[in-house]
């Protein structure tokens, strides 16, 4: 499978350049899997939510809603640490809750609108923590940007609107305290999805978004999927795309989004997997082995064309060869002789749009047993010195005074006890020397027998 690219939402503004404020308690970022936040960015107030009367005296100016689900109920707080140390960038929040809703969120139980300029502290971070004991602080001047922590209990529900009314930057929220939340589901895999054309003008094809839906959920209970052209809409769950079983591309390849949501914790994750449109192949599958292989080596590789496809499998017939169906090694230790048939061939494949092909090899497994001796008497049985199957690069023959008798560059059964200028040499013990193409060197004595 391609590599995966998780795109959790705890995680979603540090994996974009391009990060995506939630400015509206409907479309509030759920915080799932106790993890922290960076690089959170706040442009525009969106829907006006915040009121003077119970708001720390301030409103929404660039804001970014959370939601947050208790899972173990403890102490809850968290720390803003903006990305700036300028004191003229201000951070203000304000906390609703406990299970409370978008459209009645009632007073903030805690918020924090102090200016560090104006107060003349020596940071600007601001959040909520054990050591204060106020519960709202601010404008301006008031307050040094931090407030009591919560006490809160098994599923209860939060939201906290977290607004930059002065000054430029990004920030980051870490979570203190013993309460935790639920955690997001996971993406047990994905997988890109090809689709193969014969029309080299095209670009475009049907796909099955599904196919990665049980690959995604795996045996999570409780999760629905949904699909998306966008991470953003994947986030915010817009634009969900409709026919996801007969889903046409617009790019070539083109980026799809899927989001697992647990249906009881609203915790989701968002993780990304291609469509492709190729063009179908015809594969390389020619090879070869040097076409006789002495039982005395060990083992045997193919020598691959070029452009050979590597996605096919390797067979041989009849039984007898050691033949490794991926590389096509031969384990020559443990085959048989004999004559094989090998066969090397790639089936359709949708993955990478390959025909089928296939191309065969005939190979020779022999007993290259070196002869004690010969005895050319024309009865056709030992007449010659035969290594036709050494794949010898050179022989030498010598005699008992080691006077060089006999010389041939490729041999293969050719000396038949003449010397070099065609005389018979006589009965006795010759001593060979035998280079052969793989490197190896081979010497010892051969008997020529002339009494017959």
């Amino acid at each position: 499978m391609k590599k995966i690219t998780f795109l959790f939402i705890i995680l979603l503004l540090q994996l974009f350049t391009k990060s995506f404020a939630q400015n509206d308690c409907v479309d509030a970022i759920i915080i799932c899997g106790d993890a922290n936040l960076s690089r959170l960015e706040t442009n525009g107030a969106g829907i006006q939510e915040i009121t003077f009367p119970n708001a720390c005296s301030s409103q929404e100016y660039n804001s970014i809603w959370l939601k947050v689900r208790i899972k173990d109920g403890g102490t809850f707080g968290f720390l803003i640490t903006p990305e700036s140390t300028d004191l003229v960038v201000d951070f203000d929040f304000w906390i609703f809750g406990p299970n409370t809703n978008c459209g009645n969120l009632g007073s903030s139980i805690r918020c924090s609108t102090t200016n560090p300029l104006n107060a003349q502290l020596t940071s600007n971070l601001t959040g909520m923590n054990e050591t204060e004991i106020d519960v709202s602080e601010g404008p301006g001047p008031n307050g040094n940007s931090f407030v009591n922590w919560l006490n809160v209990l098994d599923n209860e529900t939060y939201y906290i609107a977290i607004d930059r009314p002065v000054g430029e930057s990004n920030f980051a929220i870490s979570w203190t305290g013993t309460a935790t939340f639920y955690s997001p589901p996971i993406v047990e895999n994905t997988t890109d999805i090809t689709n193969c054309i014969e029309n080299s003008n095209l670009e475009t094809a049907t796909f099955d978004l599904t196919q990665n839906t049980s690959l995604a959920v795996g045996n999570q209970t409780n999760i629905t999927t949904s699909f998306y052209t966008d991470y953003n809409d994947a986030i915010t769950q817009t634009n969900q795309i409709a026919n996801t079983t007969n889903f046409e591309n617009t790019q070539n390849p083109q980026q799809i989004f899927i989001r697992l949501t647990n249906s009881v914790t609203d915790c989701f994750v968002v993780a990304d997997f291609l469509l492709n449109v190729n063009r179908n192949l015809n594969p390389n599958t020619q090879f070869t082995y040097k076409s006789t292989i002495c039982t005395e080596e060990i083992s045997a590789l193919p020598i691959l064309s070029a452009q050979f496809t590597p996605i096919g499998t390797f067979e041989s017939v009849p039984n007898g060869l050691q033949l490794n169906p991926e590389t096509g090694n031969i384990d020559v230790a443990n085959s048989e002789t004999g004559t094989y048939t090998i066969t090397y061939s790639v089936d359709e494949n949708d993955s990478n749009c390959y025909f089928s092909q296939a191309s065969t090899f005939e190979l020779k497994i022999v007993n290259c047993t070196i002869p004690k001796g010969i005895s050319p008497n024309n009865d056709t049985l030992n007449d010659s010195f035969n290594l036709e199957n050494l794949d010898v690069k050179q022989l030498q023959i010598y005699n008992r005074y080691g006077i060089k008798i006999y010389e041939k560059q490729n041999y293969k059964k050719e000396w038949n006890g003449l010397s070099e200028n065609g005389k018979e040499l006589p009965t006795g013990t010759y001593y060979y020397i035998i280079h052969q193409n793989n490197g190896k060197i081979k010497t010892g004595w051969v008997y020529l027998n002339r009494n017959y």
